[in-house]
């Protein structure tokens, strides 16, 4: 399932080559935060993941100029450090700082950082197979 525009929504993008900054509105009614959990609505730590790879979809995509499609190879290192609640923090932001794409293309490792404020609520480390 595709979390934009259903937990999300770009509000801002900065790109530059490989690296990228997005700028995220949290959606506080979506399904999702019904359920995980009535009253005190968090983020899923798998849908944090997948937004940062539907967004690394997007950076490669404008970088390649055609639709990219990822799939997690290797979770090399993921550190949830603070709750990402919609109801405390409906604008969080996703810092692409380190993107690296194999020689034959088929293969990409990223780290990520994700933060509202000046609070980092996340740090990501993953290698992803590119499926174009």
């Amino acid at each position: 399932m595709q979390l934009r525009n259903n937990l999300y929504t770009v509000t801002e993008k900065m790109v530059d080559g490989l690296t990228g900054y997005f700028e995220l509105a949290l959606t506080p009614s979506c399904f999702i935060y019904q359920a995980h959990f009535p009253g005190e609505p968090i983020t899923p730590g798998v849908c944090i993941v997948q937004i940062g790879t539907e967004l690394l979809e997007d950076l490669l995509g404008e970088g390649l100029q055609k639709k990219v499609k990822l799939e997690i190879y290797k979770v090399k290192n993921v550190k949830f450090l603070s709750v990402i609640s919609p109801n405390e923090s409906t604008v969080i932001t996703y810092q692409m700082k380190k993107v690296e794409m194999s020689e034959d293309g088929s293969e990409v490792k990223v780290q990520m950082v994700v933060t509202s404020g000046d609070e980092a609520k996340a740090k990501i480390s993953l290698v992803l197979s590119v499926k174009c």
